[in-house]
């Protein structure tokens, strides 16, 4: 297995945290994928070619590919193996993955008494 085939078992991981807060794995967000070396022109116009949106990373040393997908075990099972090839074919690194988390934790409520804001106290009027 190549180091960038990995990535594939690697993913379980980071998906699990996703699933513990509370996440839907089939719905669609912002993924973005992150690889450094290798020929990045190849890279890029194969990634392109995949649906992908790529730049080059700030200090040019890596290629960042953006693209929105429901990250399930679909996803994690034939998406990914299809980046770790390529990465391989361009004598890439495949670094690593992220996306965006839909839901949030709640904010905790806190039962100290609410403070008048300055819109209340310029009107006269009470929360």
């Amino acid at each position: 297995m190549s180091n960038n085939l990995k990535q594939v078992e690697l993913a379980k991981e980071t998906m699990k945290v996703f699933q513990d807060h509370g996440e839907d794995l089939s719905e669609v967000r912002h993924v973005i994928h992150y690889f450094y070396d290798g020929n990045f022109r190849g890279l890029g116009e194969s990634l392109r070619e995949l649906g992908y949106e790529v730049r080059m990373t700030v200090d040019e040393d890596g290629v960042v590919a953006e693209r929105h997908d429901a990250i399930d075990e679909q996803w994690r099972t034939q998406t990914l193996p299809v980046l770790c090839d390529l990465a391989d074919t361009y004598g890439v690194e495949y670094d690593d993955w992220e996306a965006s988390m839909e839901r949030q934790s709640k904010a905790q409520q806190s039962n100290a008494p609410s403070k008048p804001g300055l819109l209340s106290k310029i009107s006269g009027k009470k929360n």
